[in-house]
């Protein structure tokens, strides 16, 4: 059975372990099949053509396009994205 000391320790490494690849700059890279599905709701992914409409008027996340021509959106990007959508209640 694990102490409470074992535990915080534990939960120390994993924090340490997540901020220490944010300070080696490593990028979370999402493909794009993943952003659709965080996109999404309760019925399903959010549809890849209402994506690329978005990309087409400039309201989507940034997109890195790869030398393959496969889609990634950077972690950080999309979380920036999504918070500058957050809207105040309606007084």
């Amino acid at each position: 059975m694990a102490t409470s000391t074992q535990k915080q320790n534990s939960a120390g490494k994993k924090a340490t372990q997540s901020s220490s690849s944010a300070r080696t700059g490593r990028r979370e890279l999402l493909p794009l099949t993943v952003v659709l599905a965080e996109l999404g709701d309760e019925h399903g992914p959010l549809a890849r053509s209402t994506f690329d409409d978005w990309r087409a008027r400039g309201v989507a996340p940034k997109v890195i396009k790869l030398p393959n021509g496969q889609l990634r959106i950077d972690r950080v990007d999309l979380n920036a994205w999504i918070d500058s959508r957050v809207q105040s209640p309606a007084a």
